[in-house]
């Protein structure tokens, strides 16, 4: 687990780093990122031109590493929590075809920019990494 938050002093797992960037290496697979963030005020979720903006950039980095955004879905509730009571804005979740895939997103052409406005709109995120080679989807009627 990863906690991002809008300060910059963000805390990547190298431990988990390094697990990517060996299954990388050797038996390299999807892999299901599910992002939760807690939005700023500036950010105006889901309708602010700063979050609108910060979206249509991070899709093309998403497009960049041949991903697909699995969903996003705005945060209504927390029902049960066990300690700190953690608010979130949204969840959302994005497949890569790989390890290797999410890893090339840092010579992205877009990275500087999405970070510079992730820095004014993202209040904390924490980023789950998860087995993509099956990702949810909804249940055919």
């Amino acid at each position: 687990m990863s906690v991002l938050t809008n300060n910059m002093s963000d805390t990547i797992n190298m431990s988990d780093r390094a697990i990517m960037e060996e299954i990388a290496k050797t038996d390299d697979h999807p892999v299901l990122m599910i992002n939760q963030n807690l939005y700023t005020a500036k950010a105006d979720f889901p309708n602010g031109n700063l979050y609108k903006k910060w979206r249509e950039i991070n899709k093309k980095m998403i497009q960049y590493a041949n991903g697909k955004v699995i969903w996003t879905i705005p945060v209504r509730g927390q029902l049960l929590y066990n300690g700190d009571c953690q608010a979130l804005s949204e969840i959302l979740a994005f497949w890569y075809p790989s390890h290797q895939a999410f890893l090339s997103m840092k010579d992205a052409p877009y990275r500087e920019e999405n970070f510079a406005i992730r820095k004014e709109i993202i209040e904390y995120a924490i980023i789950h990494r998860c087995d993509g080679r099956n990702p949810p989807t909804l249940p055919k009627s």
